[in-house]
């Protein structure tokens, strides 16, 4: 076994098989055999992987859940080449590294409620974070000129869901992050996290809208449209409109 950088400066492996062949053999005159190298496929697809998760602002935490590797040191190990998936593991790591398990990956990120309660049934914790984030920041006038706009196109274009299930299931039809909102609720050149901040802010304060009979305006400071105490009920409720 041998390793190396290849000419981009990445760590990889080579098995090298030395194997005799027939007119090896029988010769007066020893000659070293013919070598047969098999440069690992495998460790390529580590690579791929890790490019595929920074492209998408995705952590090893999420690969993990997504792809069921139980931890994200498993997802470290594969993307440095110290270890290879087996098995289905491996079908899975290549599915996601092709961006054909978006739905399991968006189902991953939503699994937990806010507030830490688990259950399914209130506010996905990652729509509370996200909500969270952008009222802390939108007393900045700066960020709401940068985002306010793009986060109150994608409200707007969500207000014609009335109903959580419906909610989440738009989400989670979704493909990379940001494409379950219209295209002008994308922030121009926006990096991936921007992308899926935005989103899942959106996603959250419709969610809001819906548990507390708000209509909020992202253009403006969120913090005195809503409380965190507010906020903390509203996560932990179904989302149905309370009048």
């Amino acid at each position: 076994m041998r390793r190396g950088p290849d000419r981009d400066g990445h760590p990889q492996r080579e098995l090298v098989v030395t194997v005799p062949l027939p007119e090896n053999r029988g010769r007066r005159v020893a000659a070293p055999p013919k070598v047969h190298r098999f440069r690992s496929h495998w460790l390529e697809l580590g690579r791929r992987l890790r490019a595929f998760r920074e492209r998408h602002a995705l952590t090893q935490a999420e690969v993990a859940a997504a792809v069921g590797a139980g931890a994200k040191t498993t997802v470290t190990q594969w993307e440095t080449g110290a270890r290879i998936p087996e098995g289905v593991l491996r079908e899975r790591v290549e599915a996601l590294a092709s961006g054909r398990v978006w739905p399991t990956l968006r189902q991953a990120a939503v699994a937990a409620d806010g507030a830490g309660r688990g259950t399914g049934a209130g506010m996905p914790a990652q729509w509370e974070a996200a909500v969270r984030w952008y009222r802390r920041a939108s007393r900045e006038r700066a960020v709401r000129a940068a985002l306010g706009s793009a986060i109150a196109a994608g409200l707007d274009a969500l207000r014609a869901v009335d109903r959580p299930e419906e909610l989440r299931a738009r989400y989670l039809a979704g493909g990379a992050w940001g494409s379950a909102l219209p295209r002008d609720a994308a922030p121009a050149a926006a990096a991936p996290a921007a992308a899926r901040r935005v989103e899942d802010a959106a996603f959250g304060l419709r969610w809001i809208e819906l548990a507390c009979g708000l209509r909020i305006d992202p253009s403006r400071s969120l913090v005195p449209q809503f409380s965190l105490p507010l906020l903390r009920q509203s996560a932990g409720t179904s989302g149905t409109t309370s009048g």
